[in-house]
């Protein structure tokens, strides 16, 4: 018995212009086949029942495209009874075959995403059914964002990712163009905005690594020490290598106060890896050193990134430097940075940062505590 021809992939950013001109193509090449009729057939190939559906499935997945943060694309039904865990729903759904190939895999990314160890045997039972009905482990999640694998990266679900793998997923690929830019399964676990889950991270990457994935290039060997935590290894690449405990390193990749020019100390700080950071500071890391000012924009100090982080889970961090290091940080100094979705060009001291992002106008995701203020306040009161 003959396998099956596997159907088509559509790329990350799909173009109905694009598709309309392969259907085109096949009509010229086969002299029977009308325009209509090679679209039907082009259709097919992608998994789609017409071509009316795949022009619907690429429209649904160019939503956002354009949108780097606070995305508002609308799910089709599908994906928003899988990311509600509503079983009922998607049974319906699926009974009434209301869905695109899209549906699916986007739906199966909702599934594996959002959540945690507790509800992942409800969760398992959705993507079991959505695989079932031909989610693909390999499909792409739409909005120019890249194959659904890239999203357990960004919100660390360790099973999520073994889930993809089990069922077929490729781990390995190197970076392909997205709109956040170039990335791959690894890039996005450790560019993740989540912090304050390091057990879970580094969970992850052993799994990645364990299953043969690719490490971008600009990931040299000790800051990717800092990402899985490796207090030990980090010492001794230092050993090997003194001149990295002070190094600034112009293409230092990811954090959500971007890390260009930055020393190993504020990669550390950055994603709460506490053992790294008393690892540097007990070998001589300077808690003041300065990124590298590129195009006008850095400066800041270590602490910076301790501030006003994603969900505000870094504030172990910040208080580990405030009670361990608190009179050695230099709480005069000015800096402007990049976040996400905006510059900071104004200047400001670390207390000055806080204070502006607590502010209510802030978005909740990347505000300040008024805990951050005062461990801060503490600091100018005992100097």
């Amino acid at each position: 018995m003959s396998n099956p021809t596997p159907r088509k992939r559509l790329p990350v950013n799909p173009s109905l212009e694009h598709l309309q001109k392969q259907a085109k193509r096949l009509s010229r090449q086969d002299h029977t086949l009308k325009l209509a009729e090679a679209q039907h057939q082009l259709a097919r190939e992608y998994g789609c029942k017409n071509w009316a559906e795949l022009s619907h499935m690429v429209k649904a997945m160019n939503r956002g495209t354009d949108q780097l943060y606070d995305v508002k694309r609308q799910p089709d039904p599908l994906p928003v009874a899988a990311r509600s865990r509503d079983l009922p729903l998607i049974r319906k759904i699926l009974q009434q075959d209301n869905f695109t190939q899209n549906d699916l895999d986007t739906g199966l990314g909702h599934a594996l995403w959002y959540g945690d160890e507790s509800n992942w045997p409800q969760r398992k039972i959705i993507a079991d059914l959505l695989l079932e009905h031909g989610a693909d482990p390999d499909g792409q999640y739409g909005s120019n964002y890249g194959p659904i694998v890239f999203g357990t990266g960004e919100c660390v679900t360790v099973e999520g990712l073994e889930y993809l793998i089990e069922a077929g997923a490729n781990i390995t690929f190197r970076p392909l163009k997205t709109k956040y830019g170039l990335h791959c399964p690894m890039s996005y676990i450790l560019s993740t905005y989540m912090r304050g889950e390091n057990d879970e991270k580094h969970r992850y990457i052993d799994v990645l690594l364990k299953h043969g994935a690719y490490l971008p290039l600009e990931v040299t060997s000790s800051i990717f020490a800092i990402h899985r935590g490796e207090a030990k290894q980090l010492g001794e690449l230092i050993d090997r290598e003194p001149e990295l405990l002070n190094q600034q390193f112009r293409d230092m990749p990811y954090g959500n106060m971007v890390l260009f020019g930055a020393t190993l100390l504020h990669c550390a700080v950055e994603f709460g890896e506490i053992e790294c950071i008393a690892e540097l500071l007990k070998r001589g890391a300077d808690i003041n050193a300065r990124a590298e000012i590129i195009d006008g924009i850095g400066g800041q100090t270590p602490i910076f990134h301790a501030l006003a982080t994603n969900q505000g889970n870094n504030f172990s961090a910040l208080k580990y430097l405030v009670q361990n290091h608190g009179k050695q940080i230099d709480l005069s100094v000015s800096a402007t940075w990049h976040r996400p979705g905006e510059v900071q060009s104004a200047l400001m001291t670390p207390l000055e940062y806080a204070v502006y992002a607590s502010r209510e106008e802030e978005p909740q995701w990347k505000r300040a505590s008024k805990d951050e203020v005062e461990l801060l306040r503490s600091l100018t009161r005992n100097a």
